[in-house]
């Protein structure tokens, strides 16, 4: 579950399904709605999202992460292309983290660029 703001979207509301694919390695595909836009952003990405427990013992739960894939938000002004994300989850038990991050789409051609920001859940 996560809350954010975007531009353009304003504020959003989604969910999104993340699945591990290697050690420090995971695929993660998203939606987030906007009501007052009306509109709703989507993103399939790629993260390296390491759990730094794995190099210091007393930083074990926090997972920093980057990466991107594709991006588009579609609302008033539609745009399509590259997104980049970085963010930083905290895991609270085996099973549920917090996190906050930020994403930047760069659009393709004459599309707007846009980015968005978001605070969540992650049940796992």
């Amino acid at each position: 579950m996560r809350f954010g703001y975007g531009e353009g979207l304003g504020l959003t509301f989604g969910a999104g399904v993340e699945s591990r694919l290697r050690q420090n390695l995971s695929g993660r595909l998203t939606a987030e709605l906007s009501p007052a836009a009306p509109g709703v952003a989507l993103e399939a990405a790629l993260l390296f999202k390491p759990d730094l427990g794995q190099y210091d013992p007393t930083l074990a739960g926090l997972l920093p992460y980057f990466g991107g894939g594709l991006g588009a938000v579609v609302g008033p002004s539609l745009t399509a292309g590259v997104s980049f994300t970085m963010g930083l989850e905290g895991l609270l038990d085996p099973f549920t983290g917090l996190f906050a991050e930020g994403a930047y789409v760069y659009g393709f051609a004459d599309f707007p660029k846009v980015w968005r920001f978001a605070l969540g859940v992650n049940f796992r």
